[in-house]
């Protein structure tokens, strides 16, 4: 596949993503106009960080595929991970958006009498599984977009053994973030309050099984998006081949 075509197809993907995301605050803006009220408000945020690492493995993959393969792209695409990989856990993160549904806790009162209470609670799972698949969707893309670039830096290899190291360390930030309540930028202007945190949850079994359970996840939806992947780009027997391996028409 030629850099033109990678740019395209990315800038494509990114034109996606934002149609996609539009939808997802209709949808939020909807359910503002049911109840009146602006809650849930925390969904389009969550959503537009989840946007961060996606930009960040679109953009870095671009700017890095000018630089050809040796030591000069081997620097450069430290940085490149080490970004991506401090901002990445805010996509899965909001998957744990759904615990306010759980909670009930936008739902002390029917917002009228046509629509009951169980109607708005399907309607703030529907909602809310929207918005976390989505988020999730284009973590999991931007993580594809890494491991594509760190296997032309790094070799395969390096590429597949970072990623696991991300998927576990992506799991515990979700945990910091959600219950420690730090975010990406905390690393950055806290890392006092970082290392206590992640200190006090490296010795509690709680924090360790909903890390683990959530790297789990995360990786057996990669998983899925890998296979998917591979499958479109096996070359068609009887010649005909897509992806970047039609190389060999005659196989």
């Amino acid at each position: 596949m030629s850099a033109r075509k990678r740019h395209s197809d990315l800038l494509s993907l990114t034109a996606i993503f934002g149609l996609a995301s539009l939808g997802c605050v209709l949808i939020y803006g909807l359910r503002v106009l049911i109840s009146g009220r602006l809650w849930y408000l925390y969904l389009v945020w969550n959503l537009a960080l989840a946007v961060v690492p996606f930009l960040i493995a679109a953009v870095g993959s671009t700017l890095l595929s000018h630089i050809a393969p040796g030591r000069a792209l081997s620097i450069a695409a430290a940085p490149f991970a080490l970004l991506w990989l401090l901002f990445y856990p805010n996509a899965p993160y909001i998957l744990t958006d759904f615990i306010h549904v759980i909670d009930r806790t936008y739902l002390r009162a029917s917002p009228s009498e046509w629509l009951g209470i169980n109607a708005l609670i399907w309607y703030d799972l529907l909602m809310n599984a929207v918005f976390a698949f989505i988020g999730h969707f284009m973590g999991l893309v931007s993580m594809w977009l890494v491991q594509r670039t760190l296997a032309r830096a790094w070799g395969a290899a390096a590429a597949r053994a970072l990623l696991a190291v991300a998927i576990l360390l992506a799991g515990f930030g979700i945990y910091l973030g959600r219950f420690s309540r730090l975010s990406s930028w905390d690393a950055i202007f806290k890392p006092e309050r970082v290392f206590d945190e992640i200190r006090d949850a490296t010795t509690d079994p709680k924090a360790l099984l909903f890390s683990f359970t959530f790297a789990i996840f995360i990786a057996l939806t990669y998983g899925a998006l890998a296979a998917f992947k591979r499958v479109g780009e096996r070359p068609r027997r009887g010649g005909g081949t897509r992806g970047p391996r039609a190389r060999n028409p005659g196989r």
